[in-house]
């Protein structure tokens, strides 16, 4: 087949036509459509040929800069008539464990050629289309892989056009031991996760017109060796209650409800309780308890189990890198922070938080301090809505750290 050329708006050899908006239709896919496929236009774009090989499309020669609308679409391409089964189940389970570098190789031997990379914000993306294992068992099934490494972690996600594919992948987590709080089969539902100890599948499908495509978000969870847990901090790598049991053990964590207020009250999970190691974990997802916001860290917390422990619990060990800890005197921590600061008084909702927009060497923002006091009933303190640590040294109030709540929410801090 020759090599083809771009001109007057048309590339040759029968691959494609650029039409006048700017899109690419490709003639070999409308037979099985009732309207054609129409692509996005690549501004940049060199030699790209395809040969059909029995009832394959194989690359011979490409050297583009892919967009992500595109990239959809040349998925679709290669993977139609295309060889083999897909993944199963253990191969996506395995393919979590497989460290970052060797991923590709990895993928090929299951079928997945790499095709390309991009960036977005602070991910990079990289794309792999199904070409099959080199069996003569042909489908029509549309099969597509793409991997994310961003600072948090690495994940990959599997997209199959089969029905069939997905329903067994769902039942086949179940019988490896995933569980599911909410599942739902709806068209565009919210996407439902299965977690099992240190893995994650977010399952979602999507319909639209003719196209069904249901997408498995895979994640193996990287959690610190227990020599590497030292402050409050090291404990934000868990982020879910699985992680949780799965590494600390069912009798160290109890799920609980957490006490905001009088009239507010969440899910939480709680580690060591009603120890001096005691961390309360809220999520930002409470149906599947994971999704981490915040870590309470203190001696008597909110905890519906806490406020029925009848004995006293000793000052909590857990310390923040900067050198905050349960019990600290207002003097120590004024001390530490190198400035003075507020903190709410008597009159407030609030009442002895630190003020998040407080100056100094410490994070008021991402590590939220409630003072307490033996000494704040009087109308001094109680009439008063902020007070400045200063001058409740210099009244001898005797305040001391009761509280740290690590913020785990970026969009909060």
């Amino acid at each position: 087949m020759a090599e083809p050329g771009i001109k007057h708006g048309k590339i040759y050899a029968g691959v494609a036509a650029i039409h006048e908006n700017n899109y690419i239709r490709f003639p070999e896919l409308t037979a099985s459509y009732s309207t054609p496929l129409k692509i996005p236009y690549l501004h940049k774009m060199n030699l790209f040929l395809f040969k059909n090989i029995r009832s394959g499309i194989d690359i011979i020669k490409t050297d583009l800069v892919l967009k992500r609308g595109l990239l959809f679409y040349l998925l679709l391409l290669f993977s139609i008539s295309s060889s083999g089964q897909g993944l199963t189940v253990s191969a996506i389970l395995d393919a979590a464990a497989v460290p970052k570098k060797n991923f590709d190789g990895y993928m090929s031997k299951k079928g997945f050629a790499y095709l390309g990379a991009s960036y977005q914000a602070d991910t990079i993306v990289r794309e792999y289309y199904y070409k099959g294992t080199g069996k003569k068992i042909t489908d029509s099934i549309t099969r597509s892989l793409s991997a994310f490494s961003t600072k948090d972690g690495f994940y990959f996600s599997y997209a199959t056009s089969s029905s069939d594919e997905y329903h067994g992948i769902k039942t086949r987590l179940k019988k490896e031991g995933f569980f599911c709080n909410r599942e739902h089969d709806t068209v565009n539902a919210i996407p439902v996760l299965f977690q099992n100890k240190d893995m994650s599948v977010a399952v979602s499908s999507k319909h639209a017109g003719l196209l069904n495509t249901y997408t498995f978000l895979v994640h193996k969870a990287d959690l610190p060796k227990p020599k590497e847990i030292i402050y409050a901090e090291d404990l934000t790598a868990f982020n879910s209650h699985e992680c949780l049991r799965y590494y600390f053990g069912d009798r160290n964590v109890k799920k609980d409800i957490y006490y905001l207020s009088d009239h507010e009250v969440v899910k939480c999970s709680v580690l060591f309780p009603n120890t001096n190691r005691q961390a309360v974990f809220l999520w930002g997802d409470e149906v599947n308890n994971c999704n981490l916001r915040y870590i309470y860290i203190g001696g008597q917390l909110m905890t519906e189990s806490s406020l029925q422990y009848e004995k006293n619990i000793a000052e909590n060990i857990w310390q923040l890198k900067s050198g905050i800890h349960a019990g600290m005197s207002l003097y120590s921590l004024r001390k530490l922070n190198d400035a003075a600061f507020e903190f709410y008084g008597g009159r407030s909702a609030n009442m002895g938080m630190v003020l998040k927009d407080s100056t100094g060497k410490l994070d008021f923002k991402k590590e939220h301090v409630i003072l307490g006091c033996m000494n704040c009933n009087d109308s001094g303190f109680l009439k008063q809505a902020v007070l400045n640590s200063d001058d409740a040294i210099r009244d001898e109030r005797i305040l001391f750290v009761h509280t740290i709540i690590l913020n785990n929410s970026k969009t909060e801090q």
